[in-house]
């Protein structure tokens, strides 16, 4: 069974469409989303009503949380309080039911499924090193951790007492402990503008990340369109 993992859409539809085409010629049966589907991006809605009607599983992200008024949007920085506040005044009341019903965390197949990280979901912490990999780590029950936030796609594994950093694919060994990040759909932020996502075959136990191009310069003239901040549309054309 392959399971196409999706992360921080922020809503960038052109990302997102070139994404479902990769998804399915991979043959995927199944889809889930690890948060921030909004934010950014100039087609939140669009973005929430795709999640809603193709992913089994889905988790809130941090973007949601402040859209929703969990946390106050000032709790971000400047730029994606601004893109929250514009996100939220376009999200219908479909669109925030359903965020209202999302969980901080999920568990399927022996995977959890959370934005930021198991040890503290919906903290906003990042994994961003081995140290905090360790800490995330020892908090997980489950053999995989699927997570996002950082928009860097990227694997950690804890094997007895060590914590490797690996570079994806990979392949789930037993033993092993995994934290896994598919990079994000919308914002990238590793020197690559390609949109990013991850394939989890639980049949080959494994993880394979996938790079798609799409149309970035059209992404990044809605959003100015839109009236959101220049650096959002600047930063889509360099995966920053």
């Amino acid at each position: 069974m392959k399971i196409g993992i999706v992360s921080d859409i922020h809503g960038n539809i052109h990302a997102l469409k070139a994404v479902e085409e990769a998804l399915n010629r991979q043959g995927v049966e199944e889809v889930w989303s690890l948060g921030d589907t909004i934010g950014y991006g100039a087609f939140p809605s669009e973005c929430v009503s795709w999640v809603r009607e193709n992913c089994s599983k889905a988790v809130l992200g941090n973007h949601e949380l402040a859209a929703l008024g969990f946390v106050e949007p000032e709790e971000l920085n400047d730029v994606a309080a601004k893109a929250v506040r514009w996100s939220r005044e376009r999200l219908s009341r479909e669109d925030i039911a359903y965020l209202r019903s999302l969980p901080l965390h999920d568990t399927a197949y022996g995977c959890r499924l959370v934005h930021d990280t198991p040890a503290a979901p919906g903290s906003m912490e990042y994994i961003l090193d081995k140290g905090s990999a360790y800490r995330a780590l020892l908090s997980l029950k489950e053999k995989v951790c699927l997570f996002g936030h950082t928009h860097i796609p990227v694997a950690y594994r804890l094997l007895g007492s060590a914590v490797d950093k690996l570079s994806l694919p990979i392949v789930l060994i037993r033993g092993g402990r995994y934290l896994i990040n598919p990079g994000s759909v919308g914002q990238p932020r590793d020197r690559d503008p390609r949109a990013s996502f991850g394939v989890l075959d639980l049949e080959e136990n494994a993880f394979y990340l996938h790079r798609i191009e799409y149309n970035v310069k059209e992404a990044a003239r809605a959003i100015l369109n839109a009236g959101l901040p220049e650096f959002l549309a600047a930063r889509l054309l360099l995966g920053v």
